[in-house]
């Protein structure tokens, strides 16, 4: 499976300890939720992330695998 981006939206505020974890993600907050987004290697890394969310008591109110037109787009390697 490719790399694909993900939204992923829980209850609340994340702890700041999981936030240092989290720095590949945009975390933003919009009460009463906690929204994260970005792109994951692979659903491991999804099952990990939410695993590690529900670990810390958080509840899991969405994921979402985001539609190739809405994933972020890499600019193009200039050495190519």
């Amino acid at each position: 499976m490719l790399e694909a981006s993900y939204q992923v939206r829980v209850a609340g505020v994340i702890p700041a300890e999981l936030l240092s974890e989290l720095r590949d993600l945009t975390v933003s907050v919009e009460p009463p939720e906690t929204v994260l987004h970005g792109s994951l290697p692979d659903q491991s890394a999804v099952v990990g992330l939410i695993s590690r969310l529900h670990g810390l008591g958080l509840r899991l109110i969405e994921v979402r695998r985001l539609p190739a037109e809405e994933q972020p787009r890499t600019p193009p390697d200039p050495a190519r």
